[in-house]
């Protein structure tokens, strides 16, 4: 069962998988098991497909991350998707007490919004102490992760990989971060390390005033 934020891979990881024989599917249950962002809600109703309720049952929970700074682009225009972008803000406000969309400086600011969501979903599916962290953009990755489902993957250029791969905010660059509260960029910093990322969390401190 995979963990992620949506537009980080997951679909990706799911197609990457049946190579390997076995039928995990993208926020859909397969025989062999799911791959979905909503999982880290625990909710027994989804705004999308499958939804399994509580995962304190399940023991082989994994983690599928892409780089936060090459992930933006993407989120930004999947947060202006309000069906999943509520949603996912609802989720945080029951499992957290605290409900990022009420800081003014979050809700006007795309940008901040991309960052907040990647860097609170991803705090949140590593709560569930995942046995692996898959990196979808690194290939030596692959390795981790047919050891860790017992088959072998193999990527190639049929392997799904994006699903709006044209759906993208192509005026971001790293120096925006320079813009948005430190606070919230050490909380990204920090996860980027994380979650495997260092060169990422060296850029990011480096916007940090």
């Amino acid at each position: 069962m995979g963990l992620g934020h949506p537009r980080c891979g997951t679909g990706f990881t799911a197609s990457l998988i049946q190579t390997g024989g076995l039928d995990v599917r993208h926020e859909r249950v397969g025989e062999n098991g799911i791959v979905s962002w909503m999982l880290a809600g625990e909710r027994y109703q989804n705004p999308y497909y499958d939804a399994l309720g509580k995962l304190e049952g399940f023991r082989n929970i994994f983690c599928v991350a892409g780089s936060p700074l090459a992930a933006i682009p993407s989120i930004i225009p999947e947060n202006a998707v309000r069906r999943s972008f509520r949603w996912r803000m609802q989720v945080l406000r029951d499992k957290t007490g605290k409900n990022p969309m009420r800081d003014p400086a979050v809700r006007g600011n795309p940008l901040l919004c991309a960052v907040v969501s990647y860097t609170l979903w991803f705090e949140l599916s590593l709560r569930f102490d995942p046995r692996i962290i898959y990196r979808v953009d690194v290939p030596a990755d692959d390795a981790v992760l047919s050891r860790f489902i017992g088959r072998t993957v193999t990527r190639s250029d049929g392997t799904e990989r994006n699903s709006r791969p044209k759906v993208r905010y192509t005026d971001f660059a790293p120096d925006m971060l320079a813009e948005l509260p430190s606070h919230w960029l050490r909380r990204f910093s920090s996860l980027a390390g994380e979650l495997g990322y260092p060169e990422d969390a060296k850029l990011i401190e480096a916007h940090i005033a």
